[in-house]
């Protein structure tokens, strides 16, 4: 089973429930109100600061951690959903101690006399600045999640203002230190907050010096230029000897100008043993600000750091029945595949390619059918200019033995998630659908 978001909070949700002191909470009645008060707080507290290390470490982009959640796209959906959680349950734990301020003044909660919370009296001298680093911390965090959520705000200014998470990240830690009890350190909850605090202090590190996925880095050079059609720019890269190869479906980052960053796209190529330079093939789809700019800006000859390779979009290794869906641009993984089957001299498994474009000119078309032919794949392209959509219906009526099938996806996420439905409800398997979450924001 691959890690997401749910197995993650079951299991800091289970942590607590397991680590809260119940027979303190239940031996003083006087108490009790005061008690849950304070242990909403402290759990609040705690599932915030360990979910923002959880985003932090799956940052790291590491290979084994891709492997545990299913490659870097869904590693990167997982950051996402752990910190705007994180940042949830953070403003709970804020609203918490808000709350009890005024029920206190209303003399609606009472703080019983001598009363010990539990914190810690070492740390008494770093309150001030831990509560400080905690409030304005949370401010910045909640404004980070709303950028992430704006998608009018460029990707260079989200990559940028993304920056500063790391420094937010510390502040959160010292608070979390400064302020949670010593029931909790001593408990379950302490082993997974130092564990999980320790991994998000080492990403923050290695963050703020500019050392993530430096590893895994290589320079290349831009060989050609060439508009395809359809707003699709394809480029031509030679990655140098340093280059580790990939398998096909797998995307890399790319950064033609280090002013602007990286930029996520899937290798269109398939990637062959043999002598002389090797080369990869990318297709830029006209998307954004930046991607639009790049047909004036990106020519032969140009620098590009390539990071990677990523992504385990890797159809089994072509193993069994399958059915490819392409939306748009989502069409690259497969043209890489099918150059890669092209070079196998074994007989290959059946594969039905559908295709999904508005628009599509006579010298693309043509040149996906010779893709598609030397592949071996039957192709079946949609024009939703004049034609219906795909649909799982369409696909189960070209597609008798669809439900022996495995069904591998790219394309807008709107799309997918109507067709996985659509084929869930139809009793395929649910390991059996396969999709790229190409989101990095």
């Amino acid at each position: 089973m691959r890690v997401n978001i749910w197995t993650v909070l079951c299991v800091l949700t289970a942590t607590v429930l397991l680590a809260v002191p119940w027979l303190e909470l239940a031996g003083d009645g006087v108490a009790l109100p005061w008690g849950i008060y304070l242990q909403l707080l402290f759990a609040t507290g705690f599932l915030s600061v360990t979910l923002m290390s959880v985003a932090m470490v799956l940052s790291l982009r590491n290979p084994r951690v891709e492997n545990w959640v299913g490659g870097l796209d869904r590693s990167y959906r997982l950051h996402r959903r752990a910190a705007q959680w994180g940042v949830g349950f953070g403003l709970a734990h804020y609203l918490i101690k808000l709350g009890s301020k005024q029920l206190r003044k209303a003399e609606l909660l009472t703080k019983p006399e001598g009363y010990d919370s539990g914190i810690p009296a070492f740390f008494d001298p770093l309150h001030d600045l831990a509560k400080l680093a905690g409030e304005w911390g949370l401010y910045v965090a909640i404004a980070l999640v709303a950028v992430a959520l704006i998608q009018a705000i460029s990707y260079r200014q989200f990559v940028r203002l993304h920056r500063i998470f790391p420094v937010i990240y510390l502040g959160f830690v010292l608070h979390a230190v400064v302020f949670m009890p010593l029931a909790y350190w001593i408990n379950l909850t302490g082993a997974v907050l130092s564990v999980s605090v320790v991994g998000g202090l080492i990403a923050s590190g290695l963050s703020l010096s500019g050392r993530i996925g430096r590893s895994r880095q290589v320079q290349g050079r831009v060989t050609q230029v060439q508009p395809i059609g359809n707003d699709v720019l394809e480029v031509i890269i030679e990655p140098g000897p340093a280059w580790p190869g990939h398998q096909a479906g797998q995307f890399a980052l790319f950064t033609f100008d280090t002013k602007e960053g990286s930029h996520p796209f899937t290798l269109a190529s398939a990637w062959e043993s043999g002598a002389g330079p090797k080369k990869i093939r990318i297709a830029i789809k006209a998307l954004g600000d930046y991607t639009s700019t790049l047909p004036g800006s990106l020519a032969e000859g140009a620098p590009v750091r390539i990071e990677g390779p990523y992504g385990r979009f890797d159809f089994d290794n072509g193993k069994g029945r399958q059915i490819w869906i392409a939306g748009g641009i989502g069409l690259t993984p497969f043209v890489a595949r099918l150059e890669h089957r092209t070079a196998q001299p074994m007989a290959l498994e059946p594969v039905d390619l559908f295709f999904s474009t508005r628009g599509v000119s006579s010298n693309l078309l043509d040149r996906i059918q010779k893709i598609a032919e030397a592949g071996h794949a039957r192709l079946h392209v949609v024009d939703t200019g004049h034609d219906a959509p795909i649909d799982a219906a369409l696909i189960m009526q070209a597609v008798p033995d669809w439900h022996i099938a495995s069904i591998w996806f790219c394309g807008p996420a709107g799309f997918g998630d109507a067709l996985e439905t659509a084929f869930h409800d139809a009793s395929l398997p649910r390991g059996k659908f396969h999709r790229e979450a190409f989101a990095f924001r």
